[in-house]
C-alpha cells in the first residue's frame, strides 16, 4: 500500500505542527457572545502560529505562571473552538471552562466569576478569570479524526469487495476495463427537459456533460473558472435524484464548497440535510444553517427542544434526562437523513458515525482535484 504510509507521514508532521503552536504570555480580551458563551479574543506573537490556525480548531486556553499567581494560585484552563480569525485577533468561543485544583487534576466548573460574585443572568455558566488580561498559555489540541477515516477508506477499499463496483475499483487503480454505460440512465430528451426549477438553464456544454455523466458509472466534469460547474453540478444531482436509484451523496474538500453547493441544490425544491462536523456545529453561522442537521433535530421533535433548553439553560441534565436526550437525539437525527433527497457533507464528513447505516449508490464529488486521493475515497 502506498497511500497509506503516506497518510500517516502527513498526519505526523501536521500533529507535531500544530502542537508547536504553544504560544505564552498572550494577552486576552474577554467578552460573552449574544448565545451566552465565554469569548476570548487574543493575537498570536508568531506569524506561523496564526497562519496554521483556522477556524474550527480546538484549542486549549489556560493562565500562565504569572497570571496563575493573581488567581490566588489556583490553575485553570478553558477549551474551545476558533470562531473567528480577523485581522490577526483569533476569537475564541469556549464550550468548557473551570479550575483544575482537584485532586486528580480534572477540570471542575463553577457558577462565579474569578471576582467571587456570582455570575449575573447575561453571563454564561462557568468560571472564567474575566479580571486577568496578561500571561495567558494557548495550546493546539490535535485531532486525528480526517487521517482516520482516510486510512479507514483505503482499508475499506482494498479488502471489501461491496464498497464499490468491480468497475469502478478496477478503473480508479488505472486497470484496462471495458468502458461500461448504465443502461436504466433517465436522461433528458430536450432543452425544456433539461431544466430544473430555482436554477438557471444550462447551456450546450453543460446539458451534454450533464448527460454523459447520467449514463457513466464514473466520469468527470472539467472546466475553467466560472464556466458554470456549480450550477451544473446542481443540475446534475437533481436529475440523479431521479434516476430511481436512492439518496445522492454531495461531498467537496472544503466546507465553503459544500455550502455553496448545498445552497443550489436547495433551491430546486429537493430535500437537503447539510451534515456538518460536531466542531463546526458549535462555531459557524452560514447561509445554509436552515438545511443542517443539528438545526433541524430540535425544530423536529418538541420533547427534544425541551431536553435542550434545560441544557443550555443549567449546563448539563440529570443522568436519567441525558439518556433521553442521547435517544431523542440519535432517533431524529436518523429519521431526518433517512427523510433526505440529498445529503451534502465534506469528504472527511462522510465518514461521520451518523452516515454508517446509510448506503449511497450516486456519489458527487466537487472540487474533487483539489481533495487528496484516500480523502476523496472515503465518500
Amino acid at each position: 500500500n502506498i497511500l497509506a504510509p503516506l497518510v500517516k507521514m502527513e498526519a505526523d508532521y501536521d500533529r507535531q505542527m500544530k502542537e508547536s503552536l504553544t504560544e505564552e504570555s498572550i494577552a486576552v480580551d474577554w467578552d460573552v457572545s449574544l448565545a451566552g458563551k465565554w469569548i476570548a479574543r487574543f493575537s498570536f506573537h508568531r506569524m506561523t502560529a496564526e497562519s496554521r490556525v483556522v477556524v474550527g480548531d480546538e484549542l486549549r486556553l489556560k493562565l500562565g505562571p504569572g497570571a496563575e499567581f493573581l488567581n490566588q494560585g489556583k490553575p485553570w484552563e478553558g477549551v474551545g473552538y476558533v470562531k473567528s480569525i480577523l485581522d490577526g485577533q483569533v476569537e475564541l468561543e469556549l464550550r468548557s471552562t473551570g479550575n483544575t485544583n482537584n485532586k486528580n487534576g480534572k477540570t471542575s466548573s463553577s457558577s462565579n466569576t474569578s471576582d467571587g460574585n456570582n455570575a449575573s443572568a447575561t453571563a454564561p455558566s462557568g468560571s472564567v478569570p474575566q479580571n486577568i488580561r496578561e500571561d495567558y498559555v494557548v495550546e493546539y489540541i490535535w485531532k486525528s479524526t480526517s487521517y482516520d477515516r482516510m486510512q479507514n477508506a483505503l482499508k475499506t477499499f482494498a479488502i471489501d469487495d461491496t464498497s464499490v463496483t468491480g468497475y469502478i475499483y478496477h478503473k480508479v487503480l488505472g486497470h484496462s476495463v471495458e468502458e461500461q454505460r448504465i443502461a436504466t440512465a433517465k436522461v433528458p430528451a430536450t432543452v425544456a427537459e433539461f431544466a430544473v426549477p430555482g436554477l438557471p438553464p444550462l447551456n450546450e456544454s453543460q446539458r451534454l456533460a450533464v448527460a454523459a455523466v447520467l449514463q457513466r458509472p464514473l466520469s468527470l466534469i472539467q472546466g475553467p473558472p466560472g464556466t458554470g460547474k456549480t450550477v451544473t453540478s446542481a443540475t446534475l444531482v437533481y436529475h440523479l435524484t431521479k434516476q430511481g436509484m436512492g439518496q445522492v451523496l454531495v461531498t467537496a474538500p472544503s466546507n465553503v464548497a459544500v455550502d455553496q453547493l448545498t445552497e443550489k441544490i436547495a433551491a430546486t425544491g429537493l430535500r437537503v440535510v447539510r451534515l456538518a462536523s460536531k466542531t463546526r456545529e458549535q462555531q459557524t453561522v452560514t447561509s445554509v444553517d436552515h438545511l443542517c442537521l443539528h438545526v433541524m433535530v430540535p425544530l423536529a421533535s418538541d420533547e427534544f427542544k425541551k431536553l435542550q433548553r434545560l441544557k443550555d439553560d443549567f449546563g448539563e441534565l440529570t443522568e436519567r434526562d441525558a439518556r433521553k436526550y442521547r435517544a431523542l437525539r440519535n432517533k431524529t437525527e436518523r429519521e431526518i437523513l433517512q427523510a433526505a433527497d440529498v445529503i451534502c457533507c465534506t469528504c472527511v464528513g462522510a465518514g461521520d458515525p451518523r452516515l454508517k447505516h446509510l448506503r449511497f449508490r450516486q456519489v458527487l464529488i466537487d472540487e474533487a482535484t483539489q481533495a487528496v486521493e484516500a480523502e476523496a475515497l472515503i465518500p
